[in-house]
């Protein structure tokens, strides 16, 4: 677990939802590292990086999948776990969890305030998240 293990106390998460900030902050902390070797161009660094933005998003899936032994293999991609996170307490838990990263204090600022590049969008809530292209956009 993280640093921040009293605020994850304080929250109470669920498993799911512990494991579920846990797993995005370290995409987070992955995409970061990737940006920082593109603007250095350290293509290696790149390229390793990509390596473990696949582990890290494979870590998420895995969260995100029935761990069942007994299943079928051939049927894993339809076996999930109902997803009863509650996004609130995932998005304070990746608040704190993705402090060290730049990405994801950009995204997820602790002090509360909401940086310009974001203050447009809709809050995560908003029903048009779901809309692939709403109205707002142009």
């Amino acid at each position: 677990m993280y640093t921040t293990e009293p605020v994850a106390n304080t929250l109470a998460p669920s498993p799911q939802e512990d494991q579920l900030a846990e797993d995005y902050a370290s995409i987070l902390g992955t995409l970061s590292r990737i940006d920082e070797a593109v603007r250095e161009g350290a293509w290696q660094g790149v390229r390793d990086e990509l390596d473990q933005l696949i582990s890290a998003a494979e870590d998420m899936w895995s969260t995100l999948t029935d761990p069942d032994p007994s299943a079928d293999d051939a049927d894993a991609d339809h076996r999930r776990f109902p997803v009863t996170a509650d996004a609130a307490t995932v998005r304070r838990l990746v608040t704190t969890y993705a402090e060290p990263y730049p990405l994801g204090r950009l995204l997820y600022p602790s002090n509360g305030a909401v940086p310009p590049e974001l203050r447009d969008r809709p809050a995560p809530e908003d029903p048009a998240l779901h809309d692939p292209r709403p109205e707002t956009w142009t």
